[in-house]
């Protein structure tokens, strides 16, 4: 008897597990100041972190080789179009050379949030272990949240994250 219940109470642990989302973004703790860094826009203009100070931003590091990557970005934009009237912000960091795959890449998935290159990776004093991760800076320049690895981007999810 005691049996089908531990077998009954896993199935139903798995099952409530399996349907709960899981969060696009974890806190972080401590909660750290953003490190400003100054990059080339993709038109080659400079872009600043501080640019976008008072606004909350998603700072996505990633590379036009990194399937991963790539696949998430479709899911970046559509985030963007709905929250970029809500002082929300996206800023792409492409790691490395961008070989001249970057801008058609961009033009291809029609992407219009901010995409800088990092071609030396010289931006420094932000934890980048893997590619793609993500971070949430708030209003006032705070890293508030970490996404390591992709993600499906959420409106609501992230909606949640930056209304609180």
């Amino acid at each position: 008897m005691h049996k089908w219940l531990l077998i009954g109470l896993a199935m139903f642990a798995t099952t409530s597990i399996a349907k709960t989302p899981a969060p696009e973004m974890t806190p972080m703790d401590p909660v750290q100041t953003a490190a400003d860094f100054t990059l080339p826009a993709t038109d080659k203009t400079p872009f600043s972190l501080s640019d976008y100070k008072g606004k909350y931003v998603l700072v996505n590091f990633w590379a036009h080789w990194c399937g991963p990557c790539v696949k998430e970005f479709p899911a970046m934009q559509t985030l963007y179009d709905s929250l970029k009237d809500d002082d929300f912000e996206i800023v792409a960091i492409h790691a490395g050379p961008a070989q001249g795959r970057v801008i058609p890449f961009l033009e291809k998935h029609g992407i219009t949030f901010k995409v800088v290159v990092d071609p030396a990776m010289s931006v420094h004093g932000w934890d980048v272990p893997v590619l793609p991760v993500s971070y949430l800076v708030s209003p006032e320049g705070k890293l508030i949240y970490k996404a390591l690895g992709p993600r499906e981007w959420h409106v609501d999810a992230m909606k949640a994250l930056i209304t609180d």
